[in-house]
């Protein structure tokens, strides 16, 4: 959802004074990469395309590419002709041609797979196993790029949904019966495991994260039909397959979400990403009121002390939630986590430095002595390949209650 239609949801509201980073000095010895091209800012890009590589065998690959219609332009030659799009994609060396007619009864993605070579998708020198895909939409002169990891067949097992598409992450709904492909006859196991809704704690305390030590439990033996299918349903949680003969073998992994991991439409979801913001006593009667809508409304015009300027403020802040859940979302739900924390609550840093398994947020000049610095490690995770914890320290105590204050007397501009 936009920041836009975010704004239309004026009835719903939460927070807390929780949260805040950890920071770290950046030495000259180290080696980073500075990045300001706002990385976290799902709107800095008019576009955002998605595509899935799935190797077919040793000398070819199908391509599955998928872009919002909506965030297309769409124009026609005359009042009489249709509505068209123009688009180009650039697959290593090839260059794909994608025409697409306006239609009032279209779904909300366009999608298309196509076939290439291996030879095709990389570029000479490419010894990485990511391809860089870029989307050009020609009437609106914009661009975007992508980095696709190439799926490996014998480990990482793509998996599909029900009209035979790919998903483009390792998140699905619980509930949704999802495929990926095995040699006939083989059979697999599903294991499954529900995640505990805790919050992370504040910058300038520390309680550790236990979802490393979850250990799903046996659902169902599952066989490959005559086709080579296997299909499962998805729990809520952490799911994974495994080599039914070798069960320390696993090679594929799904979280499971009671809704779509990237949106925020849910009344109760509003309210506890409200918890960061929030007196304790203001989100338990929240969380207990017979009229929860209301409440969450009353919160937010509150902080606001007008209807405009709180319609403002809830924009921004589910926003930024929808933001964490689409770049942080693993194991825990992206708004959940020490990165999603301090993004909801800071907004976008000034400046982000990152090194093979650091990043740094900087928020104010960097080097001014009211600069404040978070850093987040990447730490090894059995359920998570996205999953950094932050630096907690006391001296964060003073900027994370600043900006809550902030919150609660309306005084946070939009990103």
């Amino acid at each position: 959802m936009s920041r836009k239609g975010l704004s239309n949801l004026l009835a719903i509201a939460f927070g807390f004074s929780i949260l805040m980073a950890s920071s770290g000095c950046v030495t000259s010895t180290q080696t980073l990469s500075a990045n300001t091209d706002r990385p976290y800012d799902y709107e800095s890009s008019l576009l955002h395309p998605r595509a899935v590589i799935v190797p077919f065998d040793q000398d070819s690959a199908d391509v599955y590419l998928e872009v919002k219609r909506s965030e297309c332009l769409y124009l026609r030659e005359s009042p009489q002709a249709p509505f068209v799009s123009a688009l180009v994609w650039n697959l290593g060396s090839t260059v794909f041609q994608w025409n697409d007619t306006l239609a009032s009864y279209a779904p909300e993605w366009e999608r298309r797979s196509v076939r290439l070579s291996w030879g095709d998708l990389f570029l000479e020198n490419n010894s990485t196993n990511q391809i860089n895909l870029e989307l050009h939409d020609v009437l609106r002169k914009t661009s975007s790029k992508v980095n696709v990891l190439i799926s490996d067949p014998q480990s990482n097992r793509v998996v599909f949904n029900t009209i035979g598409w790919p998903y483009s992450g390792e998140h699905a709904v619980a509930g949704d019966t999802v495929f990926f492909q095995a040699p006939a006859g083989s059979l697999w196991s599903h294991a499954s495991i529900p995640v505990t809704a805790t919050m992370p704690s504040p910058p300038f305390s520390f309680i550790k994260d236990r979802s490393d030590t979850l250990q799903p439990i046996l659902r169902a033996t599952i066989l490959a039909n005559d086709q080579g299918w296997v299909s499962y349903v998805v729990d809520e949680g952490v799911n994974v397959i495994l080599d039914a003969i070798d069960s320390r073998n696993i090679v594929q992994r799904i979280h499971g979400t009671k809704l779509p991991y990237d949106q925020v439409r849910d009344l109760r979801l509003m309210i506890q990403s409200s918890r960061y913001i929030t007196t304790r006593s203001e989100f338990e009667q929240m969380m207990g009121s017979a009229d929860p809508k209301a409440a969450l409304d009353a919160f937010w015009l509150n902080c606001a002390n007008e209807k405009d300027r709180g319609s403002q403020l809830i924009s921004t802040y589910y926003g930024r939630v929808e933001e964490a859940n689409l770049f942080f979302s693993g194991v825990l739900p992206g708004w959940r986590t020490d990165r999603g924390m301090v993004h909801i609550v800071f907004g976008i840093p000034q400046k982000i430095r990152k090194s093979r398994d650091s990043e740094w947020w900087i928020y104010g000049e960097e080097g001014s002595l009211n600069a404040v610095t978070f850093r987040f490690l990447r730490t090894d995770h059995p359920w998570d390949n996205n999953f950094y914890t932050l630096g907690r320290n006391i001296q964060y105590r003073m900027p994370w209650d600043r900006m809550v204050t902030n919150w609660r007397n309306g005084r946070i501009s939009p990103d």
